[in-house]
């Protein structure tokens, strides 16, 4: 009778072992943000908006972002479309940040439409509307994200060279400002 239940009590030991290897870490939803939306190559023919989207995965394995696609929009009285940014196979690192930086070209038309906006208002908001697709292997999400950030007039003088006509320097603030000038001018 003793050896059986040396030998039961030796079979539970040996079962608990084995499955206690097996159990599943219990996955966490990771998280997406939009960390900074700058522009780079402003000019009245294009714009360069570069938007950096940080994604968190608080997970013990690494993933992968199969896609990460969004919208830029400048925000006027009502959204007006500048262009669409999009990037794939990414990997991502384990318990931790793993950051993009994806750079969209807008457009003349679009660029034009931005740039008598903020010379008209003194200012541009522009908002980034996407999704991340992340996937963990075992399961996969689709993490949504929306990040708007305003741009002064005066952040753009950097951007922009002064531009020369016949010799002569033409001062980039203070074109905006007598353009904005003007404008209130002919509305008012």
């Amino acid at each position: 009778m003793r050896k059986y239940l040396l030998s039961g009590i030796f079979l539970l030991f040996a079962l608990f072992i084995i499955t206690a290897g097996c159990s599943q870490p219990v996955l966490k939803q990771p998280t997406v943000s939009v960390a900074n939306i700058s522009l780079s190559d402003v000019s009245l023919n294009t714009m360069t908006v570069n938007t950096t989207v940080i994604v968190d995965n608080p997970n013990p394995a690494g993933a992968d972002l199969n896609r990460v696609a969004f919208d830029i929009w400048y925000i006027d009285d009502t959204g007006h479309y500048l262009g669409h940014g999009e990037q794939t196979a990414i990997p991502i690192r384990e318990n931790g940040n793993t950051t993009v930086t994806i750079p969209v070209k807008i457009g003349n038309l679009q660029a034009l439409q931005a740039v008598e906006s903020l010379v008209r208002n003194g200012n541009i908001t522009l908002m980034v509307n996407g999704s991340a697709f992340v996937d963990l292997k075992v399961t996969s999400y689709e993490l949504p994200f929306t990040q708007r950030r305003s741009f002064e007039a005066t952040e753009f003088t950097s951007l922009i060279p002064d531009i020369t006509v016949a010799g002569t320097s033409i001062n980039v603030t203070e074109g905006l400002d007598q353009a904005r000038g003007l404008l209130n001018a002919l509305a008012g």
